[in-house]
């Protein structure tokens, strides 16, 4: 069964003057209960999660999956494989924040380009 998915909603993008090539974005991302993002990486970028509501469970580059609470953030480094992620709770949502630097190029095609999920999905 496949499971919902993520909703994403663009809060701001900006080149950064000082890191030539380089933008910020901003994404707040939401997960209905029971919603999850199948495995993927995100397109070179480090990337930084603040939770503002509910438990999100993470695990990344084989390591065991981490509960993450609201006020709790984590960061995902160039390259890292992002294999859980997910709402586990079957009635709250949850909300976070997630701060994207991303070489400006790869956002020509759209937004959508930032999450670029596993072969098969």
């Amino acid at each position: 069964m496949t499971r919902p998915r993520e909703t994403v909603k663009v809060l701001y993008d900006y080149k950064l003057a000082n890191a030539e090539g380089k933008s910020i974005v901003g994404l707040e991302v939401t997960y209905l209960p029971n919603s999850s993002t199948p495995p993927h990486r995100h397109a070179g970028a480090t990337v930084v999660v603040n939770i503002v509501e509910g438990k999100f469970l993470s695990g990344m580059d084989g390591n065991p999956p981490k509960l993450y609470d609201v006020g709790e953030s984590f960061m995902e480094l160039p390259g890292c494989h992002h294999t859980v992620g997910e709402n586990p709770s079957s009635e709250s949502r949850v909300v976070f924040v997630a701060v994207f630097i991303v070489d400006t190029k790869a956002l020509e095609s759209g937004y959508e380009a930032l999450t670029v999920l596993d072969e098969g999905y």
